[in-house]
């Protein structure tokens, strides 16, 4: 079967070297059964779309929310209403009805003989969410696949994905060359990835941080989930039975992915923003993250909610009022984290702000016994301490002047 698909695939991408129609017609959206196959008729039968282009046809699934459901513990109301003010961190520059929430299954990991069969989103519309699902029936069909999927979407809208900028975007370009004189050109998208943001969020509390983790943050579990990993082997049958059923516990899976990004999105939001209590050691994170991308007041705000600071939180803490001049609270940092990295900017303070090359001294000296009790890689530890060296004797010699 797999070696039966690369062969559809082949003949498909060839296909796309040959002259195409420069103009796409319109978009054609069938319901009334006339000339129906068994295998549309069953998609007809179960509430979808057949939509058709040129000679070829996909499979459209929509499912309307209301604002008063949910998927976890919060309304789709009460997240559009929390997602009106996101931080910058999060903020994308578009009002929530132009963002979608996306994910794709495909039939491998990577490569060009790799191809998207399922793709769909969640999009706020007014009075509710709307969920947007399109089936690849047949791999020859691709052309209309991404003519419909891209003609939905219009040029203007953002991306939330989760590992969607490494995996599911350079797949659709891939797959898009293909077809590409034959359909619209790829927008060009703003793009959210969370699990960026939440490898910095939750850093450090999760062994994996694979999207079904992450549903314990919005108190959502799935029941009877088909693993990821199994969808492939189901788009494979289905290429060979034609049967809509097959592909039940897939097209679930998908949707519960994309209705995840949303509480998922409104999660780190709130955390964020304060809207939201967090331990200590995800304000802690979110103060690292936020001081890493400049956001220095945003920073020192979620410092500050911090109980209990770890070695780290108090050296970046340091780092923080060292760039924001705060000499003296940084010194206070540099000798909470006890590190030899507190104690080489302690350094740097005594020389240069204090003015005193004795106490740089013996903050040298400090650092230089941190390094020595470190079982680190003998070459990193001999760079690190010949650096020590070399500010140690300057430093001797600007006590002895």
């Amino acid at each position: 079967m797999k070696n039966r698909l690369r062969r559809m695939l082949k003949s498909t991408s060839d296909a796309a070297t040959e002259d195409q129609v420069s103009s796409a017609p319109e978009v054609e959206t069938l319901k009334t059964p006339i000339g129906w196959t068994d295998e549309q008729q069953a998609w007809i039968d179960r509430g979808a779309d057949i939509l058709t282009f040129e000679e070829e046809w996909i499979v459209r699934i929509d499912k309307r929310y209301a604002l008063t459901d949910r998927h976890g513990d919060r309304s789709f109301a009460e997240v559009y209403e929390s997602l009106q003010l996101p931080h910058p961190p999060l903020a994308l520059d578009v009002p929530l009805e132009q963002v979608i929430f996306f994910d794709t299954e495909t039939t491998g990991l990577r490569g060009t003989g790799t191809t998207i069969f399922l793709l769909g989103f969640a999009r706020f519309e007014q009075g509710g969410l709307l969920m947007r699902q399109y089936f690849l029936p047949h791999p020859h069909f691709e052309a209309a696949f991404y003519h419909h999927f891209l003609h939905d979407i219009g040029d203007d809208v953002r991306f939330v994905t989760y590992n969607g900028k490494s995996f599911d975007w350079p797949q659709i370009k891939t797959r898009h060359v293909f077809v590409r004189e034959r359909v619209p050109r790829l927008p060009k998208v703003g793009h959210l990835d969370l699990l960026h943001v939440a490898r910095r969020i939750f850093k450090g509390m999760y062994d994996s941080y694979r999207l079904t983790a992450m549903e314990e943050r919005i108190g959502f579990e799935r029941e009877g989930d088909l693993p990821g990993f199994l969808a492939p082997m189901h788009y494979f049958q289905y290429v060979e039975h034609q049967h809509p059923d097959i592909m039940t516990g897939v097209l679930q899976h998908h949707l519960d992915d994309c209705l995840t990004l949303v509480g998922l999105y409104d999660a780190c939001n709130r955390l964020v923003t304060h809207r939201a209590e967090a331990p200590s050691p995800i304000q802690e994170n979110i103060a690292i993250w936020l001081a890493d991308l400049g956001i220095h007041e945003g920073s020192h705000a979620h410092f500050q909610q911090v109980k209990e600071l770890s070695a780290e939180g108090w050296l970046r803490q340091g780092y923080l009022h060292k760039k924001m001049k705060n000499h003296e609270q940084a010194r206070d940092c540099f000798l909470k984290s006890d590190s030899y990295l507190g104690y080489v900017e302690l350094a740097k303070w005594a020389e240069h702000i204090a003015k005193d090359p004795v106490l740089a001294y013996d903050y040298t000296e400090r650092a230089r016994q941190h390094v020595e009790r470190h079982h680190w890689l003998i070459t990193k530890k001999e760079r690190i301490l010949a650096e020590l060296d070399h500010r140690g004797r300057r430093l001797k010699r600007k006590c002895d002047a």
